[in-house]
């Protein structure tokens, strides 16, 4: 009896000495990512550290290296341990960044699952820090699945957990939310906010010499640049990162460095360094970048810059590429890449004078935009066939039962035929009915769909999809307008539950409605706490004095006594900025710093 005691205990203490901590496990990852191309090369793995986490990290380093292939080995590896404890720490760490590579493969479901493990799991444990980058993550899966409200929520959460956290969060971990930050608001194009973040997360990568994180911090840095307009600052961006990638040997980066250079001399309509630099990274990608969207988007680049310099084979060449690519493709991002591709062969086409094949491509982007908006439908439609044979082969069934039970009682033809016929009437009916519920669920799907894609559910208004659809139309028509970006301050204070701040933030947006029109002005909640308000017909003066009456309501209510907003104004008077989202951010960003509280017209 104490010989099986003594080995139950030695079995016991063995299981708790693998098992890290999560102290242990953030320790080891900061000495780790200060130097990480080490790790490859170490042959064994040291005495406290459990080998799932062990190989993850490698994994990590791999897949940051360039070599796709060792990180992939290294992650099978790693899952053979984590099957045998699911819901440990370390098992939590290997879905956590499973999920990371699953979206360079393309696999967007997969992620989604990898992240609800890794959830689970560091709930289990209560592992706030690891949590917080579970929800970072998953809002950069919804990113690419153009999921933006579920992104908006994940990112609150982690920003929740950040803020109620008893001890400090760790920089890595502020690090990757404030990275997930940065892709959200580009993909929104609220440049000045993505800038934001993204130096505060390479802050916070130096400080820390943070080399595995430093790099993808540094690309969505320099990506952020690029789409803002900002040439000469992304140039030198994309320099550095080419220069410290090629130093390290770092391929992936490499690839990333010379993709950027090879844009920016595209928008400088340099089309020869252009081909040069996008060449480059072509040679770069084998092995290094296995997500089809970034060859594809490598590929259609090089096809526009050969269509600018006349060698239309070579263009075609690189968009039958993208097509090949786009036939495994399986992603919600298809339909935007095809249509791109399409856009560019039908314009190559066209520079080649080959009307027909431009007529015959247009004919399939048309197709493919169509298509686009017809999903959802044809969905129902599919659904509604499937009822209605259903119903069908149900009521034959049942004529055919009582067919049987009428012939065994002896009943004549007439009487069987006189049976028939009622069925028949039922049938037609049932059908009708059934034809008059699907159009009014079809039409119920419609409008909730409208709904679904244009209503901010926190507050009733209108969503920034809509303003921006909104805003073409405006501009399209030459209509003058003034406009104002707010942003609340005060909603979300240390002491408040979060449906209090909701509750908080639909008075004040109730409260915003009053002061404008039905008609003619247009208030949209385009992210967390900012407000657009677009006033057709009217000027600058006159909507600030609105403003000025939205905040008086404000002082007035008691709910409310701690909430103030700054602001900034435009109007099509001022002339064209290009982007007028990234100008009104830079105005309110100039007022909360210079006038906070106040409302000022440029």
């Amino acid at each position: 009896m104490n010989l099986q005691f003594i080995i139950f205990s030695l079995l016991l203490f063995s299981s708790l000495s693998v098992a890290m901590t999560k102290q242990q496990m953030l320790e080891f990852e900061s000495q780790t990512i200060k130097a990480p191309i080490g790790i490859l090369s170490a042959q064994n793995k040291p005495e406290l550290v459990n080998e799932a986490f062990w190989l993850t990290l490698k994994a990590r380093v791999a897949f940051f290296k360039g070599d796709i292939r060792a990180a992939k080995r290294y992650f099978d590896d790693a899952k053979l341990y984590v099957k045998d404890y699911p819901l440990s720490l370390s098992s939590g760490y290997w879905y956590l960044y499973r999920a990371f590579f699953s979206i360079e493969q393309g696999e967007l479901e997969k992620a989604r699952q990898y992240i609800k493990q890794a959830r689970l799991s560091f709930t289990q444990h209560k592992a706030s820090d690891l949590l917080i980058r579970t929800y970072a993550m998953e809002a950069i899966i919804a990113v690419w699945r153009e999921e933006y409200s579920q992104a908006l929520k994940s990112l609150q959460a982690a920003q929740s957990f950040i803020s109620r956290s008893a001890e400090e969060v760790d920089g890595t971990t502020k690090l990757m939310v404030y990275d997930s930050l940065t892709a959200y608001y580009l993909t929104l194009q609220f440049y000045v906010k993505a800038l934001s973040y993204a130096y505060q997360a390479r802050d916070l990568a130096q400080e820390a010499s943070n080399v595995l994180d430093g790099l993808p911090v540094k690309y969505n840095l320099c990506l952020a640049l690029l789409r803002a307009n900002l040439d000469d600052k992304a140039e030198q961006c994309y320099r550095e990162m080419h220069e410290v990638a090629h130093t390290k040997k770092l391929p992936r980066y490499e690839f990333w460095a010379l993709s950027g250079l090879g844009k920016i001399a595209l928008s400088k309509k340099e089309f020869l360094q252009a081909i040069e630099y996008l060449n480059q990274a072509r040679s770069e990608k084998d092995n290094a970048i296995n997500n089809p969207a970034h060859l594809i988007v490598l590929h259609n680049n090089l096809a526009l810059a050969y269509a600018e310099v006349k060698q239309f084979d070579n263009a075609l060449q690189q968009l039958v590429s993208s097509k090949e690519l786009l036939k495994s493709y399986q992603n919600t991002l298809n339909n935007r890449y095809t249509r791109q591709t399409l856009k560019i062969e039908a314009d190559v086409y066209q520079a080649k004078r080959d009307l027909p094949k431009t007529i015959a491509t247009l004919r399939t982007y048309v197709k493919f935009l169509e298509e686009n908006d017809a999903v959802a439908n044809n969905k129902v439609e599919y659904e509604t066939q499937g009822v209605l044979e259903a119903q069908q082969l149900k009521n034959q069934l049942a004529t055919s039962g009582s067919g049987v039970g009428r012939s065994s009682n002896g009943k004549s033809d007439e009487q069987k035929s006189h049976d028939l016929i009622k069925a028949y009437v039922v049938i037609v009916i049932l059908i009708a009915i059934l034809v008059g519920v699907v159009a009014y669920y079809r039409r119920s799907k419609n409008n909730l769909t409208a709904v679904l894609n244009y209503k901010d559910f926190g507050t009733g208004l209108y969503n920034r999809r809509y303003f921006v659809e909104q805003f073409e139309v405006v501009s399209s028509r030459a209509a003058d307008y003034a406009m104002a970006l707010i942003e609340l301050d005060g909603l979300r204070s240390s002491d408040l539950r979060y449906k209090n701040t909701e509750s908080k933030l639909k008075l004040a947006a109730d409260l915003i409605l009053k002061q404008f029109r039905d008609d003619g002005d247009l208030v949209c909640r385009v992210s967390e706490e900012e407000f657009v308000i677009l006033c057709e017909g009217m000027k600058k003066a006159v909507l600030q004095k609105r403003l000025a009456a939205f905040k008086q309501a404000l002082i007035e209510q008691e709910a409310l006594v701690d909430v103030n907003f700054s602001g900034a104004l435009i109007c099509s008077e001022e002339g064209d900025f290009g982007n007028i989202f990234a100008e009104l951010e830079s105005r309110l960003v100039h007022v909360k710093r210079n006038a906070p509280g106040q409302v000022v017209a440029f």
